[in-house]
């Protein structure tokens, strides 16, 4: 049996982290990571709201990228 609290654990975790770093890119990268933790965890234990909002935050994370893939692929 999986214990799903250890993706929201390591989800938290990774997000806290990711406020403390500077660079926007890195910032984000780390940010979409623990999203997808969340989403993982939210899957698992059947919270929809969960999966929703770290859905919506990994999609404007992505636009994100996209739109400044220029910035970063230098």
């Amino acid at each position: 049996m999986i214990s799903w609290d250890i993706f929201g654990y390591i989800g938290t975790i990774i997000i806290l982290y990711s406020f403390v770093i500077e660079n926007i890119f890195k910032l984000r990268l780390i940010n979409s990571i623990g999203s997808v933790f969340w989403i993982i965890y939210g899957f698992g234990i059947l919270a929809w709201p969960t999966v929703i909002v770290n859905s919506c935050i990994l999609l404007i994370h992505t636009i994100w990228f996209i739109k400044h893939r220029k910035e970063w692929l230098r």
